[in-house]
């Protein structure tokens, strides 16, 4: 059964967060986009690679290319055109789990607008968004997006939340000194975050920031 803090735990986690700096802008870049395409090439690009290096170059390549290709519609049509090992034209990514993972994931949200009857995709992703919770991932349904995806893609729609990634997570271990689940760091951060009168979003990228860069080894 996966352990959750406890209210020790917390403020545990609050002294931790004080000593780390907190004052990067609360929407880093890739939280801003405005066309809904971008925000599901982001995410499965996001898996299990370095952000700076591997995505941000390739979300620029399509930006340029492709820029006319602003629906969900509109992508998956192209990638059924293309197919799944020659979409890498587009992404610049030749991996065809990731392609297919991408597919699942256009087609999901694609389904939510029918259901919901709205027309415009961002809308209706900001929808889902605004009424799904961090356990709703278990009936997310699409095969190759886990929860820490799962996370990512509603705070890019707006929500403040955790993305329990291995920086985190490790942050969260390091101050409470045991190990951490993927639940556990964002129960803990959220829970934290609103002690500090704080949006669980900021802390959670200071937090990847800080240890992402291992700045946080200045702290002693």
């Amino acid at each position: 059964m996966t352990r959750l803090g406890n209210d020790a735990e917390i403020e545990q986690l609050v002294m931790y967060l004080s000593k780390i700096p907190l004052d990067h802008p609360v929407k880093p870049e890739e939280f801003g986009y405005n066309n809904p395409v971008l925000i599901c090439l982001d995410a499965v690009l996001s898996i299990n690679r370095k952000y700076a290096a591997f995505v941000v170059p390739r979300i620029k390549h399509f930006q340029e290319n492709y820029a006319q290709i602003c629906t969900l519609k509109g992508l998956a049509h192209l990638l059924r055109e293309l197919g799944y090992d020659g979409f890498h034209v587009v992404w610049q990514y030749r991996h065809t789990g990731r392609a297919m993972t991408l597919e699942r994931l256009l087609n999901r949200y694609i389904e939510y607008a029918d259901v919901v009857a709205v027309t415009d995709d961002l809308t209706a992703m900001k929808d889902w968004a605004t009424k799904s919770s961090v356990m709703d991932y278990r009936t997310f349904r699409v095969r190759g997006i886990g929860l820490a995806t799962f996370q990512y893609l509603r705070m890019m729609l707006g929500v403040s939340t955790v993305k329990p990634d291995v920086h985190i997570k490790r942050a969260v271990s390091m101050a409470l000194n045991r190990p951490i689940s993927d639940l556990d760091a964002i129960w803990l951060v959220e829970r934290a975050s609103e002690r500090m009168g704080l949006p669980a979003t900021l802390v959670d990228h200071n937090l990847w920031r800080s240890f992402a860069s291992d700045t946080h080894l200045l702290l002693g």
